[in-house]
């Protein structure tokens, strides 16, 4: 061992946009670790984010850019120094 500690795997943040999406299965078929799922309706679902590796594969196969992935979002709570989840978004603009 060469004496460093692991680091700690960062959690993932999976976020679907079902406006988007027309529930082809792209993104189930091509996670690796079996994070994502389909519904009895055929729209993908968030099964178990502690699978999700943050590969990417999802995102960059959707046909609709419907699915983001990323690192779970912490800042600091304003005056409290406590960590709370940012739902901040960016959104591009409109063509």
């Amino acid at each position: 061992m060469t004496g460093e500690t692991k680091k700690k795997k960062e959690e993932a943040k999976i976020d679907i946009f079902k406006a988007w999406c027309k529930a082809c299965g792209i993104c189930v078929a091509f996670c690796p670790t079996g994070a994502l799922a389909k519904d009895e309706a055929g729209n993908p679902y968030v099964k178990d984010i502690g699978k999700c590796i943050r590969c990417g594969w999802c995102e960059i196969r959707c046909p609709d850019f419907a699915i983001t992935v990323g690192p779970k979002n912490k800042r600091k709570a304003e005056g409290k120094g406590e960590e709370a989840e940012s739902e901040e978004r960016t959104v591009a603009a409109g063509q």
